[in-house]
This record gives structure tokens, sequence and C-alpha cells, in this order.
């Protein structure tokens, strides 16, 4: 999912003239690999999948929005909240009690996220407007987490994807409309960040959404902050952005106080 925001920068067509057709290529994918596996889809699904889909598309709106109307360190600052939110939701919807060593690595993982970006994007200009994009975004991709997780007690991880991810197609077809982005299909020579935006970013959303019938909100929550430590290693190995020793210190506190926090349980309930 950390490829996201390389993509995007990369890319000159609208927001959403570009969501609808990553979309478009998406629902193309998961429907074809359900034919396959011989599933097909209910309106049962479609109705469980409802709430996610609106979520996902709305998250990713607002992040397309803010990325491009504030710099990305505020922005990067801004997704790093969300184990917060999540934290707290995990605690009253699902009754996940983490050990008290959880919220200590959770510190550690902010501080090495903090570290990432404190020198990143020192030119960029920042706005009010593009962070409060940002801080809505942030609350849509919780959501989208916490819908996720109610859903995949009763749905197949390909199934939800598939139907929430049409659900966002038919959603965000009046955006686009609305917005006056239009929906002309991208020139040959636009259609590569498209397509790589559906397959490997939304490959990420795919395994998100398995593992969410597999592991606790409040864990999947401090793992998702790794995408902020990616993004500028991403950024220097594909569009040659320089890259500082306090990045790298940062990446590397990060990754390792996620690595050490996942390998040990996360609930008290746990022996």
């Amino acid at each position: 999912m950390a490829f996201g925001p390389i993509i995007i920068k990369v890319s000159d067509l609208a927001e959403f003239r570009f969501i609808f057709w990553r979309l478009v290529v998406g629902s193309l994918v998961y429907v074809m690999v359900l034919r396959l596996r011989g599933i097909r889809l209910t309106w049962s699904a479609i109705r469980d999948s409802f709430l996610g889909g609106l979520f996902f598309v709305l998250q990713i709106a607002f992040f397309f929005l803010a990325i491009r109307r504030t710099s990305a360190t505020h922005a990067t600052i801004v997704m790093a909240l969300q184990p917060v939110v999540l934290l707290t939701v995990a605690r009253t919807q699902f009754g996940e009690r983490p050990r008290p060593s959880f919220y200590v690595w959770s510190a550690v993982i902010i501080l090495g996220v903090g570290l990432t970006i404190s020198e990143q994007d020192s030119g960029s200009e920042a706005t009010v407007g593009g962070d409060v994009l940002a801080l809505i975004g942030m609350l849509f991709l919780c959501g989208y987490f916490v819908a996720s997780k109610r859903v995949r007690n009763r749905l197949d991880s390909v199934a939800y994807q598939t139907c929430l991810t049409l659900i966002a197609l038919v959603l965000v077809t009046p955006m686009a409309l609305i917005s006056q982005h239009g929906l002309a299909p991208p020139e040959i020579d636009e259609w590569w960040p498209v397509i790589a935006m559906a397959m490997v970013p939304g490959t990420g959303h795919l395994l998100l959404n398995y593992a969410h019938a597999h592991v606790d909100l409040s864990e999947i929550g401090l793992i998702n902050v790794l995408f902020n430590v990616l993004v500028p290693l991403y950024a220097w190995w594909f569009i040659s952005e320089s890259i500082t020793g306090l990045t790298g210190l940062g990446v590397g506190i990060a990754v390792g106080a996620v690595a050490i926090l996942v390998t040990r349980p996360a609930n008290d309930s746990v022996v």
C-alpha cells in the first residue's frame, strides 16, 4: 500500500478520474478471480460490504485531495494518528485489552515515524485546508478498518474485496462527474499508473482485509503505520528523492519496533 503516494506523484490525471479507472481495473480483476474460483456474488454479500465500500472510496478520495493540497509531511503526521483512534475503538467495540508493553512499543513506532518525516518536504507548502482533508481521510480509513473487521467473520476476503470495490466504483462515479474531472479513459501513456495502483496497493488492501479475520484491530493499526516510514524509502528508490541519515534511523526504529510488537502476544488474555 505504501507504493500508492509514489504512483500518485508520477500521474497527472485528475484525482477522481484516476480513482474511477483504478476502481474499474480492480473490479475487473477481482470479478475474474471470483469466476475462476466458482464464487457468485450475492445481494447479501453486497449489502454486508456497503459500509466498507463507502469508507474505502471516501478515504481514497480524501487522501488524494490532501496529498495534492498540503505537504506530504503534514499528511503523514495526520495519518500516523490512526492507532490512537483504533486503540479506542478496539477496546470499546471488540473488547481488545492490549498489554502495557503494547503502548510502549506504540510510542516507539510513532517516534520512528516522527524521525522518518522530520526532514521531508522542507520546501513543500502546507495548507490548513489540506491538513483538514488529511484528518477526515484518516478518520474514514479507521472507519474502513472497523467495517472490514466486522464483516470478515461472514465474508471471504476476495468476495469482500470484490464487493467493496464494485460499491466504491458506483459511488465514485457521481463524484467524478460533479467535480468535472470526467470519466474519459486515460491516454495510452497514462494507463500504467492506473494499472499499477490497482494491482500493487490494491493487493495490499486485499491482504489487509484477509488479515482482519486473524489479527487484532489495534495491532493492524500499528502495522499500517509502517506505511508512513516506507513511503520515503520508495520515493528514494523509484523517483530519486533524497533520504537523510535521520530518516534512515527513523525507518529502522519503526520497523524494528513493529517486528518486536507482532512477535509478542498483543492482549492480556493471551498467556
